[in-house]
This record gives structure tokens, C-alpha cells and sequence, in this order.
């Protein structure tokens, strides 16, 4: 069904006007009632989100392989040796805490170095590089200092975000449709100039007046209020458009053109500061012509700067197996190995193995990924377009597979055939085995098990409840395939509505209308209105929402097929009373009291916490423990007996079906013949 606007008669149109809401910064506004471990829990995936990829591999990464892997690998194999396995506990450390912080922090250092030596705009998209240079040569630039510079060019900005609302057209006044973009301007350029509240507050969402990230959210803030007025349907209220037509070949497409207005308010800074220094330094004074030579230039410092990082990342990933392979042969597999070579010589003795200018290049390489080529070479640019340290996933995919895992392999190829020389034998792929298992499974979890295990339990969630706890509902009939790609692919299909944009969607109504097209909305994502209207009641005590919603809505709430067909025609029937939609309007917009928005964060969170702990307990015990488990039934029965396949000194021998009659002795025999003299 097909979200149309709903357009709610004059006497009920009455604006939202509360005073403290107006006064709350989005800061504020995002506190919740919420009390110790769930308050706790929303704070900490609060800012998991915010930390993007690195944040959420971070935080599964130390707490699923680095502290659990590296605290267990001292019992591996003590019921064998009687002692602590410290070997095992080095290269552990050594593996873990170098791989997975280094996919993060090596390409945070390589963007430093890069815009520290080539420009901030490096630190800037390519597609938004070129989207700032067109707006320069559209709009009235002053250069005739930083700030007015910066002013000029934030309004260009700001008017294509704007002009791209559906409810505006270029040339409107923005004014009379409640867009101030001097106000917007002033706030930034504060924003820009203020200090931060500090890291314990940031953490713990503490307001604190002035302070960068206050000023930064109230700004966010008054934009989704801004968009919701001005635009129909139900978008994404956090994300702005400024990409020209042009460059959107596919209409259905567009939505990946736009970007949280958040990183443009970043991108708008580090282009500007970047832009008035080198044109100041340059003696080119014509203004077109510099912003099409420094175009050229940064989208190609761009593009080499995302390559840079993901091969500086990657050849480090190939160093580290040399590193943490400290020993000749694997300590986790040597206790259970030398065991069996005990008890194989106890019993049969062994056999042997045998066996031009920079600022040039970058131009050149700027004009051949210019988006308004549309080949190849755009194409990739924008695959590889990497957020901060967060790196483009397909680049993130490459590096911890090809990089991670190849290397590792090679390393342990050659500590199989050592071991297997030392114990004797033929060649035992044990830690190569283990790698396969362990490092494969381990990268495949973390980059899809989790987030996936959050959505399904999100989207369960949704349909218990009825609000949408998620990006989408799945219907019913979807096969099971198409509900497993949902539901784990971590860039599409279902995902889990972060806090920031629950509150975005589930509050800051200025009018009903506004609420109308929430719920049209959650109706159209199979979200349930009944419940809905439901949540935050208890058996015999109705919430304050539902008595408030009946008061608006009447008895038609209580209906279980309740359907938005049913609210818009008892709206249409008119004779509404403007203080019970005032009354709903400061439920909703005050989110100590919105039970929607709460249930939403704090279920969330929730079902994001037992997501990882799933993951975490499995990557850091369970996974290991499985390894140990294999290696160790491999070569020993129940009892520390030595498995009876071992006992064949022959077991090698491949059992062809010609040599299924021979004895062991003709075996031996058949093993001199082809030329092992210590069979």
C-alpha cells in the first residue's frame, strides 16, 4: 500500500507548541526513564551504533575471541601436561589483540596521514566532493574571508538539502515553510568552534549547555522536526539529499544518495576548511576554474587514500601470523601430538616423514573516478568509499578473508610439517585444520551472525508487539531463503532500529497529521495498531498513551483488527478536541513518557545483548573448546589411550581396495618396496 499524505481538518491541525520541548536539545530529548542495567544497556548500544563497523567489531571481537580466547588457551592441554600452556597464551594475545584493533586503527592512521598531508577533503566522499564543487559553481560564494566563505557555502548546502524535501521547490521561502538556514548556520559554525563535554559525559549522555555534542544534536534535532513538516510519507527523517539528478540514474535507487545529515554537517566542515586554505594559498583567483583543478584533485587523493587503506591494512594482516608464531610448532596442538608420540612408540615405534608528480596523479585519477563518468572506475571508487576508520565493507571483507586468512594458513603449513617431523609421522594438518575452523567460523559470526540473531529477535518482537522494532516486517509468505539474506545481510534487508532513529520516527510530532503518518506507516511494515495503542498498559491499568490515543481516536482502538482505515474515518467524522491531541502530542514528544519509544530502546538493546552474548560465548569458549575437543579425540580415546588408528604405524597407507587383504607385516613390506627404509 502506497503512504499518501493525510491531511487533518483545520480544527485539528492546532501545532505542537510545548515549552520544554522546545527548550530540550536533542541531547535531552533522547534521555529516557530507563534504570540501571537497561538504562545502561541503551546507553552502551547507543554508542556502538554511533562507533559504526569498528565499534560493533570491536566490541564482539574483544569480548568473543581477544579476553576469552587468550584467558582459556593456558588450560589447553594442562590435563595432559599438569601445566599452565603459557606458549598458547602468547601467541593468542599476540593474534588476537593485534588483528582485530589493526583493521581499525591502521586505516584511522592512514586517513590522518592522508589529510594531514593532502587535505581534510580526503577525509570526504568522492560522490560528496563532487556534490560541494557543484554547488560552489550554482551559488553566490564569498571568499572574501573564512567565515564568510563558510557561510556562503553552508547556505548553498542547506538550500539543495532542502529543495530536495517533496514539499519544497527550489526557490521557496524556506522561512514560511519553518526552515531558518541562518539559524541552521549560526549553530553550525558554533558547533565548529565549541569544546567537548568530555568522554565520561559523552559516554553516559550527560547534557552539559554549549558543550559540542549538545549543540551538534540540537541541530539534528531541529532538522527531523524540519523534515517531518516538509515532507510526505514516512522517510528516514535522519538522512538529507544533496546529490544532483543527474548522478541518479535509477530513480528507485536515489535512497543511496542520501546521507545522515549528521556526516554532512562533517563533510560540510572538513570540505570548507580545506577548500578556503588551498585557495588562499593558490595564486589561481578565479573561482571556477580553481574548484575544477581542486575537484579533480581531492576526489583522486579520495580514491587513493580508501585503496591505500585497505592495502596498508591488508599487508599488515599478512605480517602478524610471523609475529604471533613464536614457536616452531603449534603449543595448542603439542600436548595432545607428544602424548600420542608417547604412547605410539610405547607401542610400535615410529616412522619418518618424508616429504610527477603526486598533486598531478591524483588529478588524473580524479578525472578518470569523476561520478559523472558512470564506468567502471566511478563505480569501484564509490564500492570502496570508506566512513572514518570505518572501512567500506567489501573492502572489509576482502582484507579480513584473503588478508587473515591466507597468511595464517601459510604459517601453519609449515608448524604441521614441523610438528609432524618432531612427533613423527606422517603430516598432520591439525592447526591448519583449526585455523579452518576457528578463523572461518569466527569471521563469518562476527560479520553476520549477530547483527542477523538481533533482527530475528527485533522482528519477533515487532510482531508481539506491534511497534516496528526494525528497518522492515517480513511477511508471513517470504521463503525461508529470502527471510535468511533479510535477515543477515548486514547492509540491507531487516535491521534493527538504532535509539537515535527510533526516536527520530517515534517522536518530535509537531501535529497529527504527523502521528497519522507514523501509524500509516507501521501499518504499511505489518506492524500491528491494536498492540500498538496497547503497549506500556497492564492487566486492569491502562496507560496514559492508550486513554489518551481513545480520547483522539475513541472506541475504534479497541478493535483487534484495528486498521488506519479505521483512525482516518473517525478523523474524517471531525469534531475533534484539540486537548486531547495536545495531550497525545506531549505523551509522544516527551520521551520519559512515550511508552513506545521506550519499549522500543530498551527491547532493543536487550535483544541486541543476548545477540552477543550468543556470539561472544561461542566465539570465545564454545568454538575453542570444539577445536581442543577434535585435535584431542583425533589422537586419544576417553581414557588418554592412544586412538587404535595411530597404533598402525601404516595408518598412512592409503587403504585402496588391493590393499585391504594385507596384514599389517605385508604392509611394511609394501612400504620398502617404495623406498621408506625406516617402515
Amino acid at each position: 500500500m502506497k503512504v499518501q499524505e493525510i491531511k487533518i481538518a483545520a480544527n485539528s491541525q492546532k501545532s505542537y507548541n510545548n515549552k520544554a520541548s522546545n527548550a530540550q536539545n536533542y541531547s535531552a530529548s533522547n534521555q529516557t526513564s530507563f534504570k540501571g542495567v537497561t538504562d545502561a544497556l541503551v546507553k552502551f548500544w547507543e554508542g556502538v551504533d554511533r562507533g559504526g563497523l569498528a565499534a560493533s567489531f570491536t566490541v564482539q571481537d574483544m569480548l568473543g575471541t581477544n579476553i576469552p580466547r587468550t584467558w582459556a588457551a593456558k588450560d589447553i592441554g594442562k590435563d595432559l601436561t599438569g601445566k599452565n600452556n603459557w606458549g598458547a597464551v602468547a601467541e593468542n594475545a599476540i593474534r588476537e589483540f593485534l588483528t582485530g584493533p589493526s583493521m581499525f586503527v591502521i586505516p584511522g592512521a592512514v586517513l590522518a596521514a592522508s589529510s594531514k598531508m593532502g587535505g581534510k577533503s580526503h577525509g570526504v566522499p568522492v560522490q560528496t566532493i563532487k556534490d560541494f564543487s557543484d554547488i560552489i559553481n550554482n551559488s553566490s560564494i564569498d571568499t572574501t574571508s573564512q567565515e564568510t566563505f563558510k557561510r556562503t557555502f553552508y547556505k548553498g548546502v542547506l538550500e539543495k538539502v532542502f529543495s530536495n524535501f517533496d514539499g519544497i521547490k527550489e526557490g521557496d521561502d524556506l522561512l514560511s515553510k519553518g526552515i531558518n538556514i541562518e539559524e541552521y548556520i549560526d549553530k553550525i559554525l558554533q558547533f565548529e568552534k565549541a569544546k567537548s563535554k568530555g568522554l565520561k559525559k559523552k559516554i553516559l549522555n550527560t547534557p552539559a549547555a554549549g558543550s559540542k555534542e549538545d549543540i551538534f544534536d540540537g541541530i539534528i534535532n531541529t532538522f527531523i522536526k524540519n523534515k517531518k513538516a516538509n515532507t510526505t510519507g514516512y522517510p528516514d527523517f535522519l538522512k538529507a539529499m544533496i546529490t544532483d539528478n543527474k548522478y541518479i540514474k535509477d530513480s528507485e535507487k536515489a535512497a543511496k544518495f542520501e546521507i545522515k545529515f549528521s556526516d554532512l554537517i562533517e563533510r560540510m566542515g572538513k570540505y570548507s576548511d580545506d577548500f578556503f586554505d588551498s585557495f588562499s594559498k593558490s595564486s589561481q583567483k578565479d573561482l571556477s576554474t580553481f574548484v575544477e583543478n581542486f575537484t579533480q584533485k581531492r576526489m583522486g587523493g579520495r580514491f587513493a587514500t580508501n585503496v591505500a587503506m585497505g592495502i596498508f591494512t591488508g599487508l599488515f594482516m599478512w605480517f602478524i601470523p610471523r609475529l604471533y608464531t613464536i614457536n616452531k610448532t603449534n603449543p595448542e596442538t603439542d600436548p595432545v601430538r607428544q602424548k600420542a608420540s608417547e604412547l605410539k612408540s610405547e607401542n610400535s615405534g615410529n616412522v619418518n616423514f618424508t616429504g610527477g608528480g603526486i598533486s598531478k596523479l591524483m588529478s588524473d585519477l580524479g578525472s578518470k573516478i569523476d561520478p559523472a563518468n558512470f564506468n567502471k572506475m566511478s563505480n569501484a571508487a564509490a564500492a570502496l568509499e570508506s566512513k572514518g576508520i570505518n572501512v567500506a565493507r567489501p573492502l572489509f571483507y576482502t582484507v579480513i578473508t584473503s588478508c587473515t586468512l591466507i597468511p595464517r594458513l601459510i604459517q601453519s603449513t609449515k608448524r604441521d610439517i614441523a610438528s609432524s617431523k618432531k612427533n613423527g609421522g606422517p603430516v598432520q594438518w591439525d592447526e591448519t585444520s583449526n585455523i579452518l575452523r576457528r578463523d572461518v567460523t569466527t569471521i563469518l559470526t562476527i560479520l553476520f551472525a549477530m547483527e542477523g540473531l538481533g533482527s530475528i529477535m527485533a522482528h519477533k518482537g515487532s510482531k508481539k508487539s506491534g511497534v516496528v522494532l526494525t528497518s522492515k516486517i517480513l511477511d508471513k509468505n517470504d521463503g525461508f531463503f529470502r527471510k535468511f539474506i533479510d535477515f543477515f545481510n548486514p547492509e540491507g534487508g531487516v535491521q534493527v532500529l538504532s535509539k537515535q532513529e527510533n526516536t527520530a520516527q517515534m517522536s518530535n510530532f509537531a501535529n497529527l497529521d504527523e502521528v497519522m503518518r507514523y501509524l500509516q506507516d507501521t501499518e504499511k511494515k505489518n506492524g500491528n495498531l491494536h498492540k500498538l495503542f496497547n503497549v506500556g498498559s497492564k492487566k486492569g491499568a491502562k496507560s496514559e498513551f492508550y486513554n489518551a490515543a481513545k480520547k483522539v481516536f475513541g472506541d475504534v482502538i479497541d478493535n483487534k483488527e484495528l486498521t488506519f482505515e479505521q483512525l482516518s474515518a473517525q478523523i474524517a467524522k471531525g469534531g475533534l478536541d484539540d486537548k486531547a491531541i495536545s495531550e497525545l502530542l506531549d505523551i509522544l514528544n516527551d520521551t520519559s513518557k512515550n511508552p513506545l519509544l521506550g519499549f522500543a530502546n530498551k527491547i532493543n538493546a536487550i535483544f541486541q545483548t543476548v545477540s552477543l552474548g550468543i556470539v561472544t560465548g561461542f566465539l570465545g569458549f564454545g568454538l575453542p573448546k570444539i577445536n581442543e575437543l577434535i585435535i584431542k579425540n583425533k589422537y586419544l580415546k576417553k581414557d588418554y589411550a592412544l586412538n587404535p588408528k595411530y597404533e598402525d604405524p601404516n595408518m598412512h597407507i592409503p587403504d585402496y581396495s588391493i590393499l585391504n587383504s594385507l596384514k599389517p607385516a605385508e604392509k611394511q613390506t609394501f612400504q620398502y618396496f617404495l623406498g621408506n627404509k625406516n617402515a
